[in-house]
């Protein structure tokens, strides 16, 4: 079936934000946030402590900025080769050289069994396509895991109902953007659990916000 065409248009938009307006990633992630964007990304940071980690959409390198003390154990993969210029230069004026490659989720670039970690903050729908779940699932150790940060809240606004909207077009009509605590029905973690994740949600504290982590292993039973 032919996606629709206001799906299609919001795909297209995105392709170009990731892309093109790449140069304009930061600016938008503080307006909608307002400001808690990099603290978001941060809260996964106690989870994965001085484990090597592959991040799906590094995006401009806010978690590799947060380890700096330790870059090498960072790699970072994006599609949009300018997010990853955007990264390097991040790093480089933060004197550090962090691991980034260029390629796509669905077709990771990588052995099998070899991360215990991935992480993807504030995924694109691609994270949920079972071509995604099915790749990190084979490059995830045995005992390894994937942290999600995604669903930050903050007062609400009229960015906040943006926001909504657009992922209800992303992904489905009867889906909301953000599923806060005690909403029901969270579809991303139905998702993940039909692609053999065992899946944990904890809603973590920011400032005057939230933001949620998904904390998943390969549920016992599912092998790659």
């Amino acid at each position: 079936m032919a996606q629709p065409l206001l799906t299609r248009l919001v795909l297209w938009a995105f392709d170009r934000f990731y892309h093109e307006g790449a140069w304009s990633y930061d600016t938008v992630a503080w307006l909608v946030s307002r400001g808690y964007w990099p603290a978001w990304v941060a809260t996964v940071l106690p989870d994965v402590q001085d484990r090597p980690i592959l991040e799906l959409g590094c995006g401009t390198g806010y978690l590799q900025h947060g380890r700096l003390a330790a870059p090498q154990l960072t790699v970072g993969l994006d599609e949009s080769a300018p997010m990853l210029r955007h990264t390097r230069r991040r790093l480089r004026r933060a004197g550090a050289a962090g691991g980034l490659v260029r390629g796509i989720a669905q077709r990771l670039p990588f052995g099998d069994h070899v991360w215990p970690i991935v992480v993807s903050t504030f995924p694109a729908p691609y994270l949920f396509d079972p071509a995604t779940l099915a790749e990190i699932r084979r490059v995830l150790r045995p005992d390894g895991h994937l942290l999600i940060v995604d669903g930050g809240v903050v007062p609400p606004g009229l960015h906040q109902r943006a926001i909504a909207t657009i992922y209800r077009v992303l992904l489905g009509a009867e889906q909301a953007a953000v599923e806060r605590p005690g909403s029901g029905v969270d579809r991303r973690v139905q998702r993940l659990e039909q692609a053999g994740f065992a899946v944990r949600s904890e809603w973590r504290t920011v400032g005057r916000s939230q933001v949620q982590v998904l904390q998943c292993e390969v549920a016992d039973g599912w092998h790659v």
